[in-house]
């Protein structure tokens, strides 16, 4: 990202591939390779990579023949942001570096929310939409009492626009969602049914960006927020989880790391005080089992634990079961 306007080339810093299709003038017509907490690949093929190729340059032909550019913004690049400046070593930055570096900088000048801030780029199942993969404008399911049920979209629709953006991609859908206010808004949206274009209004509630400790669970930037464990470590092979009656899928980990290092080591500090060891195998955390990875368990340890509480461990050492109670620091 070194070098990289960020006001020219916006996209979910967070992702492993993204691409913008642009007109030299600075107009994005659409992107592509968002993803969630499903994984990395969810929304990335050929198909749906080759449709959308394909309409983008009948979209461009269209545009070139009467333009208007987006205007002008001063350029900046994540090295010139004061909170990145200070830590740089020159050496090569990483996307997901991007949104720590801004948060840091936006809490420094006291304009950050992490309520609602910390809430980028809300997946299509935010506004109760599911949508194909291969063809990702169209509508595989709608959440029953969602705001795009409400709006009149059903399954089998195909999503035309959000707002001024037209939909052809996934991407597109999460841009047009970032691009609207946390608070309670309105959008138009437009669709296709039977051939015959449909239009409703997107009405979202005060605080419908935010997502849950699982939907948050794959984004780098939750190694930013506090409070932090203190610990973590590799998922436990199924063959181990079986020895343990857990069954393969279920949740278990071996801690791995106690950390003692840095301005963070009071966290892993409180840890070891409380009894956890490296190699400690952890079965269950307040009574959950149900973590879908060692990721979503400290999305919910930074999203839904306060300073002052305790939270208990199930573990287990050396083949015996024990508990550890550790408590949340600020």
């Amino acid at each position: 990202m070194r070098g990289v306007d960020l006001e020219r080339y916006p996209f979910d810093f967070d992702l492993t591939f993204t691409v913008l299709l642009m007109h030299p003038d600075g107009t994005i017509y659409h992107r592509y390779g968002g993803r969630d907490h499903q994984g990395a690949n969810v929304w990335l093929n050929q198909p749906s990579l080759v449709r959308l190729l394909g309409e983008t340059v009948k979209e461009h032909e269209a545009y070139s023949a009467s333009p208007d550019p987006p205007s002008t913004r001063t350029p900046r690049a994540i090295e010139e942001v004061p909170a990145f400046a200070a830590k740089d070593k020159g050496e090569c930055i990483h996307c997901h570096s991007v949104f720590p570096a801004l948060r840091e900088d936006l809490i420094s000048r006291k304009s950050w929310n992490d309520a609602d801030d910390i809430w980028v780029y809300p997946s299509p199942e935010q506004v109760g939409l599911r949508i194909g993969r291969e063809d990702q404008t169209a509508v595989t399911g709608v959440e029953p009492g969602s705001a795009a049920h409400e709006a009149g979209v059903r399954s089998g629709d195909r999503l035309v626009s959000l707002g001024r953006q037209r939909l052809l991609t996934a991407s597109d859908l999460q841009w047009a969602l970032q691009e609207l206010p946390p608070g309670e808004t309105d959008a138009p949206l437009r669709w296709l049914r039977d051939g015959k274009t449909n239009e409703g209004i997107l009405s979202l509630a005060a605080g419908w960006k935010r997502g849950t400790p699982l939907t948050f669970s794959w984004r780098p930037l939750k190694w930013a927020l506090l409070p932090a464990p203190g610990f973590g470590g590799q998922p436990l092979p199924d063959g181990e989880k079986q020895a343990l009656g857990i069954a393969p899928g279920g949740f278990a980990f071996r801690v791995g790391y106690l950390v003692t290092w840095n301005e963070h080591r009071r966290f892993g500090e409180e840890a070891i005080r409380a009894g956890l060891r490296k190699g400690d195998v952890v079965t269950r955390v307040d009574g959950k089992t149900d973590f879908r990875s060692v990721d979503h368990f400290h999305a919910w340890w930074r999203l839904e634990k306060k300073p002052g509480e305790k939270v208990v461990l199930d573990i287990v050492r050396d083949g015996r079961r024990r508990t550890v109670e550790v408590e949340v620091l600020e």
